[in-house]
């Protein structure tokens, strides 16, 4: 009875002026998620179970990389995913990386990566950077993990992959500019992720059309079209 009696007592108009105040509220913070770009959705980092990696018996180490320039159609801006089995992205830069296997003295085999420059520009500016300049040269594929990923392109830490080097500054790394490719397709390119979360030279190759535990956390800037 009493919280009917203390309800009764408010005065009409200071009712519709709180219900017109919180609908305005709530009109303002739709709109805002709506404006708002997806590009840096982001999860927490979760660790993939299966213990130790794998040894690799041959080391895979990066003898050459160049990259070269390809005048394409600007890609959209998009704020949404994009999947790339249904809307191929524009390859604007193409590189390639000549990986030895083992010590032997047999011909390098080439990896022609085509680069997502319109999509990525920042990332693809950065690993072509380093690719035209020789920066992989002696690095090597220091992990594989089997129906997942070859990761490499650790300069200044080759054997182990704990860091790397940008092209931009003193090799500091830099974020990246969005999460917004998914990882549906085997060899697409895409950057390994520091501890905050940031890019540097190092890389890894999807090897399996199912990269989904990649989405939102690391960032596709390209696609093996030869060699993989």
């Amino acid at each position: 009875d009493l919280l009917k009696m203390t309800v009764t007592r408010i005065p009409t108009t200071l009712v519709v002026a709180a219900a017109a105040a919180l609908l305005s509220v709530l009109i303002a913070s739709v709109a805002a998620l709506q404006q708002q770009p997806r590009a840096f959705s982001r999860r927490e980092f979760v660790t993939t179970a299966g213990g130790a990696v794998p040894s690799i018996s041959s080391a895979a180490v990066i003898t050459a990389a160049a990259a070269s320039t390809i005048i394409g159609t600007p890609f959209p801006a998009a704020a949404a995913y994009v999947d790339p089995t249904r809307a191929p992205l524009e390859v604007t830069k193409r590189a390639f990386l000549d990986v030895q296997i083992g010590d032997d003295d047999s011909k390098p085999g080439r990896i022609v990566i085509g680069l997502y420059g319109e999509a990525m520009p920042r990332v693809v500016d950065n690993f072509a950077t380093l690719a035209k300049s020789n920066s992989y040269a002696g690095t090597n594929f220091y992990r594989v993990i089997s129906g997942m990923s070859v990761q490499g392109g650790a300069i200044g830490d080759s054997m182990k992959g704990r860091r790397g080097k940008s092209a931009f500054g003193d090799g500091e790394p830099f974020e990246p500019d969005n999460y917004n490719i998914l990882h549906s397709k085997e060899g697409l390119v895409s950057a390994v992720r520091t501890a905050d979360g940031k890019c540097d030279s190092r890389f890894f190759i999807q090897t399996t059309d199912d990269g989904g535990w990649a989405d939102d956390r690391y960032a596709v800037f390209g696609i093996v079209e030869d060699g993989m």
